[in-house]
């Protein structure tokens, strides 16, 4: 818990970030937003203030970190990121743009849908789909169903925080070496 204040601070960060990109693609072209690489960028956004909080904790620690404490300091960046982004993005959802969320259901619906058909399959199998993705769809957009995705998301989060943690780690040197 040493390096918290790192942590709390780049994962907040992080999230206003997210949220400023997620208003952004609302304002510009709400399309954007079921685009592959949207998703990928908000995650891209998130990696990014992990190793910052993993160099910050490093630099407050004389420039010597364990991978124990690094680990810590980019997974607690990722969890407080993930949380505030999905209470960002339920107010979103909620008061500031409540039709957001049918609308980007419509667009995934209709993506999806066309993507499966470029695939080539048959109407049958492709009709069972939607009906999946709309019952998804329904619920992934509340409160219960941002907290579920965020849950499922720290289990992601805690993986690629030990891969950052393995970058961000720095032994101290030896007068030897």
């Amino acid at each position: 818990m040493k390096h918290l204040s790192i942590s709390l601070n780049q994962g907040l960060v992080a999230a206003l970030v997210n949220f400023a990109v997620i208003v952004g693609c609302y304002l510009v072209n709400i399309g954007w937003m079921v685009e592959w690489w949207f998703g990928l960028s908000t995650l891209a956004i998130i990696v990014v203030f992990m190793f910052l909080a993993g160099a910050a904790a490093r630099k407050e620690n004389g420039n010597v970190l364990s991978f124990g404490e690094a680990f810590v300091a980019v997974f607690l960046t990722a969890a407080f990121a993930q949380v505030a982004s999905a209470l960002l993005t339920w107010v979103l959802y909620t008061w500031i743009a409540p039709e957001l969320p049918a609308t980007l259901s419509e667009l995934t619906i209709a993506k999806t849908q066309e993507m499966l058909n470029n695939f080539g399959m048959d109407t049958a199998t492709i009709d069972a789909q939607m009906d999946e993705i709309k019952a998804a769809m329904a619920e992934a957009y509340t409160l219960a169903g941002l907290a579920k995705n965020s849950a499922y998301g720290l289990a992601m989060w805690a993986f690629v925080s030990l891969i950052v943690a393995a970058i961000a780690k720095r032994k101290p040197t030896s007068e030897f070496a």
